[in-house]
Parts: C-alpha cells; sequence; structure tokens
C-alpha cells in the first residue's frame, strides 16, 4: 500500500538581534515539534541562544541532541517568538510549534 504524503510550503521571514533572512519556500512538518534552521542561519541573524539541549527522535528511529535558540518568525501576516533547533546537517522546517505560537493550521 502506497500512502501519499502532501508538505505544505510557506514563505518566512526569520528574524534575530543583527538582522533577517528571508526564507522563500520552507516546508511545514506538523511531525515536527521545534522549527528546525541551520546554524549558519540562526549565527547570521543573531539568534539569541538558550542554555538547552534537547534530544530529538528522528523518523528513522535515531536521535540527536539539538541547541536551542529563540527567533522571530513572519509568515502568513502574522509575526511571534518561537524556539528553534539546530544540529550538524539541519534543514530549514517549521514545526507545530511555530504554528501553535502563531495561532496558524495547514490546510488540508
Amino acid at each position: 500500500m502506497v500512502q501519499a504524503v502532501s508538505t505544505a510550503f510557506t514563505r518566512a521571514l526569520v528574524k534575530g538581534e543583527k538582522g533577517q533572512k528571508d526564507m522563500q519556500r520552507i516546508p511545514i512538518d506538523t511531525g515536527a515539534f521545534f522549527t528546525i534552521l541551520p546554524s549558519e542561519v540562526l549565527f547570521e541573524i543573531g539568534a539569541y541562544p538558550w542554555d538547552l539541549k534537547v534530544r530529538l527522535e528522528l523518523d528513522r528511529g535515531d536521535s540527536l541532541e539539538a541547541r536551542v535558540y529563540s527567533v522571530v518568525v513572519a509568515a502568513q501576516g502574522r509575526e511571534d517568538v518561537t524556539l528553534a533547533v539546530t544540529f550538524e546537517g539541519a534543514q530549514p522546517v517549521l514545526g507545530a510549534k511555530f504554528l501553535e505560537d502563531l495561532g496558524l493550521d495547514v490546510d488540508s
């Protein structure tokens, strides 16, 4: 049996103390709790680092440790602070916490 998977994308502006980054087409993954951003983006915008690391469980069953940052994300006409994580090889994804923080929902 083949299960169809659809991915939603949006445009988002990610902001920190030093600047902002326009993410033209960033995927939204409701299966991911945190927003995931590459460390280069977080450093470039001056994201606020928390003195905290979290263990993330990946789809393939393994886990890894990720650093936590605060960022401001603007998307769909709304803007709020949310948490983002990064780890080696991180690819940009907006997670469920981002949707909750901005009061958004994914259209089915």
